[in-house]
């Protein structure tokens, strides 16, 4: 058994769909959707944790909805995960309503409960949920693999910000082709 998950990080409507309340480019949200989809048919072949987590803030949090454009607000349908993303049945479907995941503790309890030393991690936004994920994962002391293509954000400038701060802090970027490369058969 592989001791590695793969965190997908708010795959939801509102931040991929072209009428999201904080939707990334059409063009990024179509990449991060069909390399999110390879990667998990990928991580459950490889016997990986799947660990989707999504936003969900209250609906009484309204100067922070305000900041956010009224985006993933518990019970939407923007907080829905994106229908393009195939959850598989053994994919886990965990919630948070701050940045970094592990603010939920039911995400460090599933990842230590299950082995799990190394983290693959891609969604959305790079400088926001992300990275603060990450910086949580690290801190923590997972090993941390960020699928850089397969992460987005609402402008360049902040995309080159959270790969920067993730790389800092620990973590280490790679492309989905290394980390989709079949691995070579022994002689």
């Amino acid at each position: 058994m592989d001791h590695t998950a793969l965190l997908l990080i708010d795959l939801q409507r509102d931040f991929l769909e072209a009428n999201g309340r904080m939707a990334v480019s059409a063009a990024d949200a179509s990449q991060v959707v069909s390399l999110a989809n390879r990667l998990i048919q990928h991580g459950e072949s490889a016997g990986w944790k799947l660990i989707f987590i999504k936003n969900e803030y209250p609906k009484s949090d309204l100067i922070g909805n305000l900041f956010r454009k009224g985006a993933a607000i518990e019970g939407s349908r923007g907080a829905e995960l994106d229908p393009r993303v195939i959850v598989p049945f053994s994919g886990l479907v965990l919630t948070k309503s701050r940045p970094d995941a592990f603010t939920n503790p039911e995400v460090e309890e599933t990842l230590t409960s299950g082995a799990v030393h190394q983290l693959v991690v891609l969604g959305v936004m790079a400088e926001g949920c992300v990275r603060a994920t990450v910086k949580g994962a690290i801190g923590r002391g997972f090993g941390v693999t960020v699928v850089s293509d397969a992460v987005a954000s609402s402008r360049g400038l902040f995309w080159r910000f959270g790969m920067r701060s993730m790389k800092n802090a620990g973590a280490i970027a790679k492309v989905s082709s290394e980390i989709l490369r079949p691995c070579p058969s022994p002689p």
